[in-house]
């Protein structure tokens, strides 16, 4: 049996996505240019269930990311985490935290900013709290400090996009809190289709050991295209000639009746000559 993140009809069984994926990152704007870059993202779900009926009393989704580069030092940025929790002895969701207290959203990709990646996490997030669609919705709240630049629209418009309604503080929208609604007022988002693209790790591996083997196949054939001509220049280099000879001449029948022919003419020259 297949490893269930790399098993394709594993998730078809268990109507869910892998616990592990790959998400290509493209520009929202400019999609069919190359990829922005790539991001591991692994899911993690805890259940508890009450011992009498079997129910689920508390359950919590944790969604980490890494960003995948070349530089090996680059594991210290680009990561982070986005936490859901539910709570039935309080009725309660929360799409910020892993216990049904007030959290923070933040993205710690500073190079993919605007490109959906987190409304990607927070819609996973939301799909997940819908199996509870009469609980109540922790409050978010937008703080001041987070309303730098264009950063107060990215974010107001970042949470309004999943069905939340604000009562701001000031007229600027800077600072305020969601009002009370259920999870089935939530909105399910999937604007980020246009632009992330989920892959299968065991695709991805596959794809970049496809992309391996041909580099080294066209590097075999460069290195062999090399060889010769370095080896063809050492030996127009020792005799030019003989060289410029056999290469207008690669067959050895047509370099022989050509041989023979100079032969056949320095003979008559010489002949005449005498």
């Amino acid at each position: 049996m297949a490893l269930p993140s790399f098993d394709r009809a594993w998730p078809e069984r268990k109507g869910m996505k892998p616990r592990i994926l790959v998400l290509e990152i493209r520009d929202k704007e400019r999609v069919d240019e190359s990829p922005l870059g790539w991001i591991v993202v692994e899911r993690e779900e805890v259940y508890v269930r009450d011992p009498l009926d079997g129910q689920i009393c508390e359950a919590s989704i944790r969604l980490s990311y890494q960003r995948i580069t070349a530089r090996h030092s680059s594991y210290e940025s680009g990561h982070g985490q986005f936490d859901g929790s539910y709570s039935r002895l309080l009725n309660t969701v929360s799409l910020t935290s892993s216990s049904v207290t007030n959290g923070a959203v933040f993205l710690g990709l500073p190079e993919l900013y605007g490109q959906r990646v987190g409304t990607y996490l927070m819609n996973v997030i939301v799909e997940w709290v819908k199996q509870w669609p009469d609980a109540e919705v922790n409050p978010i709240k937008l703080l001041t400090g987070q309303a730098r630049g264009d950063n107060k629209a990215r974010r107001n418009r970042f949470y309004e996009q999943f069905g939340f309604i604000f009562d701001y503080f000031d007229p600027g929208q800077r600072e305020g809190v969601s009002l009370p609604m259920q999870v089935r007022a939530l909105s399910v988002v999937e604007t980020w289709k246009s632009n992330i693209f989920e892959h299968r790790m065991f695709d991805y591996l596959a794809e970049r050991l496809d992309a391996v083997e041909s580099s080294q196949s066209k590097f075999s054939a460069l290195n062999e295209a090399y060889t010769y001509l370095r080896a063809e220049k050492k030996k127009a280099e020792a005799c030019p000639l003989c060289w410029a000879f056999r290469r207008c001449c690669p067959q050895k029948t047509g370099r022989f009746t050509i041989g023979l022919t100079l032969v056949v003419c320095i003979g008559l020259f010489w002949f005449k000559t005498i």
